[in-house]
């Protein structure tokens, strides 16, 4: 059987079960959490990495590893899609059913605070341990000055592209939204002459959810509008602006004017679209580094033929780029938390973390692990330059509902039942009343 390109790289490593981390059971004692527990205790961990196909392998790996390390200590997870997780954490607190372990990120780390379910983590971690991570991500994992989480690994938005074709066509990547439209009409061909478009420029998310706001916001901040602007005490927003109209219209141009979108692009969620990649069907697309690895686990022949490069922006603008983190945290209501926390760090370990990196193509969080030649990669050079663009995402409890509003707003205009104005206008109307409701 032919192993794709991140699994073969892991096996190559010895990075797959057992020897995932390089601790034996001999060095069991080394652990503090070896040390402590006598009894047979399992830890649940929440993880929406754990139903991804590679992602999978990676993180089974992780826990198998450790199992044979610690053998008092049984690692269950509880697999849910990432664009479910945070809806699927809300309810199992209310429910007093809280794993021990689970994710967690910036655009939800107030809500899980609200909901008082984050351990403190600065004592599980310690300061010395918190050090050894990069300050960008570090920094966002707190709220008010307390950590919220580990920081497991960044995905920085930007943009990639199919760098064999741009060469055939003659494009270099784009730095405006302008020669990114045109980019996307000249590599939407025909490439079988039967007189029937069948590779697009451009696979676009657009789904009403997370993975589809989470693209547009960032996209309309390179127009020069933000979604969230800090209003004293309180919040207002930009949705409403004539540089947001200017999003909103980018995405109805590019399925209804250009034709540079694969059809169905409501339902084209990150799966469909990073599949439209791996098979030919498309040129570029809004997303992290990770996808790479997506991509070249459905198809290794594309090796060599990724590469990525900075959000465009409109003239006058700038890029930007969101870091794409999440992280690990520890419920309040664990009976486990020593336990929760000597298994994150040993999934943050440099070897573990560079055996992630090797199969997603996720940025190491850690100082040790992001400074080795591993991750500077060409192919990922462009998304290493887009992380220096990156903003901190507002910290309130709903920003999850307003990458729907996004979503529910751009559907609009490609289905031609909203103007670009008239989505601007709709999205800043319902993005107020949702800050009016969390006064």
């Amino acid at each position: 059987m032919k192993l794709s390109k991140p699994l073969a790289v892991l096996m190559g490593l010895g990075l797959i079960g057992a020897t995932l981390t390089g601790c034996s059971p001999q060095k069991a004692a080394e652990s503090p959490t070896a040390s402590k527990v006598d009894e047979d205790i399992t830890l649940t961990v929440l993880s929406p990495l754990v139903v991804e196909k590679t992602e999978s392998v990676v993180e089974k790996g992780y826990a198998d590893a450790y199992m044979k390390a610690h053998p008092h200590v049984k690692i269950e997870f509880i697999g849910v899609p990432m664009n479910d997780a945070y809806a699927k954490i809300s309810t199992l607190a209310t429910g007093g059913q809280m794993p021990d372990i689970f994710i967690n990120s910036p655009e939800f780390d107030s809500k899980a605070d609200q909901l008082g379910i984050v351990a403190n983590m600065d004592k599980l971690l310690g300061k010395e341990y918190l050090a050894g991570f990069e300050a960008a991500p570090l920094k966002q994992a707190k709220l008010d000055g307390k950590t919220q989480f580990a920081p497991y690994f960044t995905i920085p938005t930007g943009l990639l592209y199919r760098s064999d074709l741009f060469e055939a066509a003659g494009l270099k990547a784009p730095t405006t939204w302008d020669e990114f439209e045109a980019a996307a009409k000249k590599l939407t061909v025909d490439t079988d002459g039967d007189g029937q478009t069948d590779r697009w420029g451009f696979a676009m998310v657009g789904t009403n959810d997370g993975s589809g706001g989470s693209r547009f916001i960032p996209i309309m901040r390179t127009f020069g509008a933000q979604e969230l602007v800090a209003d004293g005490s309180s919040w207002k927003t930009q949705f409403g602006t004539a540089d947001a109209a200017k999003a909103f219209k980018l995405y109805g141009d590019l399925v209804n004017k250009d034709g540079a979108v694969p059809p169905g692009p409501l339902q084209t969620g990150y799966a469909q679209a990073n599949a439209l990649l791996a098979t030919d069907k498309a040129a570029m697309m809004v997303t992290g580094p990770h996808t790479i690895g997506a991509i070249l686990a459905q198809n290794p022949d594309l090796e060599g033929k990724l590469a990525g490069a900075p959000l465009p922006h409109a003239p006058g603008k700038k890029s930007v780029s969101v870091l794409g983190m999440l992280g690990w945290s520890i419920s309040a209501d664990s009976k486990h938390k020593a336990a929760a926390a000597d298994y994150i760090k040993f999934m943050l370990n440099k070897k573990n973390q560079l055996a992630w990196n090797a199969a997603t193509g996720r940025f190491p969080t850690r100082t040790d692990a992001i400074s080795d030649p591993q991750v500077n990669r060409p192919e990922l050079q462009g998304f290493i330059k887009a992380q220096d663009n990156a903003f901190q995402l507002p910290a309130v409890p709903f920003y999850a509902d307003l990458q729907v509003i996004a979503g529910n707003s751009y559907q609009q205009v490609i289905l031609n039942k909203m103007s670009p104005e008239e989505a601007a206008k709709s999205a800043a109307g319902q993005t107020e009343t949702t800050i009016s409701n969390n006064g």
